[in-house]
């Protein structure tokens, strides 16, 4: 049996760190950030309560600390997801679930911890925006590698695209916690897919109007008539 070396005094602290971390997501989502005491995260993590402020100042660098490792987490998680997927469409399906899945369960945690450096006037040089950039950047490369496959249209700026696309699922995992009973996230992403699908994907015509016979072609018109005569009456 291979010899067990023992940890470093740096692995020790780390490791102590993780466990404190561990314990205060938990019971921020158990009894929510008010009600959590510092006391309970210590004895939930093996710790005496002043060993929590060694490594945190206060409750709220705890519960910053917590959002810090969920974004790791969900960054990590995202680009092994898509590792495996060639196809731009399902790569970005993977993104939606994985995205609408995790932030809908830890939304109250990361809108309370991400609130200070969202409204801060130089939001971009936050630690904050730092995370929220290394994550979207999943989503950026699978978007510049459809441009380059000739899948996504490359009129539209990414910006825009990446704003449509979480933006999208913001207000749909909004719409989940509204409606938990009757919403359902597979009828959701599929219903996002689609209005995604239409707006940012090259659309490639089947068939051309100069291929069609001179018969369908007056067919089509006579058909598209009706339909505006209909309309104006």
């Amino acid at each position: 049996m291979p010899e067990t070396r023992p940890q470093t005094r740096r692995q020790k602290v780390e490791k102590k760190e993780q466990a404190i971390i561990a314990a205060a997501r938990v019971i921020f989502q158990k009894n929510g950030f008010e009600k959590a005491k510092i006391a309970d995260i210590a004895k939930s993590s093996g710790v005496a309560e002043g060993t929590v402020y060694t490594y945190f100042e206060n409750k709220n660098a705890l519960l910053f600390a917590v959002a810090v490792e969920f974004y790791d987490r969900l960054t990590r998680d995202a680009a092994l997801g898509i590792k495996d997927i060639s196809i731009t469409y399902e790569r970005l399906q993977f993104l939606a679930r994985h995205h609408l899945e995790r932030v809908s369960k830890e939304w109250q945690m990361l809108a309370l911890a991400m609130l200070p450096d969202k409204v801060s006037n130089e939001y971009r040089k936050t630690e904050g925006y730092q995370l929220n950039r290394t994550y979207v950047e999943v989503f950026d490369t699978v978007i510049r590698e459809g441009i380059n496959r000739g899948e996504i249209r490359s009129d539209i700026p990414l910006s825009v695209v990446r704003d449509i696309f979480y933006g999208g699922l913001e207000y749909g995992a909004r719409t989940m916690r509204i409606h938990a009973s009757t919403t359902d996230i597979d009828q959701t992403i599929t219903h996002f897919m689609e209005v995604l699908k239409g707006g940012i994907f090259q659309q490639i015509n089947q068939q051309k109007p100069q291929d069609e016979s001179l018969e369908k072609m007056m067919s089509r018109l006579e058909s598209a008539t009706a339909k505006l005569e209909a309309i104006a009456r």
